[in-house]
């Protein structure tokens, strides 16, 4: 699988998480598949995704699971919205 990292935002992913070359393969065929998933438009053939990367189409699609599984839970914590403004101490006493 031939990827380009020279974009700015991947060059400080990879350095800010320590990411390794298969880390990074790993991701981004998680990802291919996670999309394919759920956007028809998208294809990915999972059996050439697996064999590029000398894996078995099992373990892909656990790789895939798993970091669904790992964005749907940050995504339930990020709180939406603005946070609440602080009340100052007169407009506490007057509510």
């Amino acid at each position: 699988m031939q990827l380009d990292l020279t974009s700015k935002r991947a060059q400080k992913l990879i350095r800010e998480y320590g990411l390794s070359e298969e880390e990074v393969q790993q991701i981004v065929a998680s990802a291919r598949i996670n999309l394919a998933t759920f956007d028809p438009e998208y294809r990915a053939n999972v059996t050439q995704i697996a064999d590029e990367l000398h894996k078995s189409r099992p373990t892909v699609y656990g790789w895939a699971d798993r970091a669904l599984a790992a964005t749907i839970q940050s995504l339930r914590k990020i709180r939406t919205g603005r946070p609440p403004k602080e009340r100052t101490r007169l407009d506490q006493s007057n509510p």
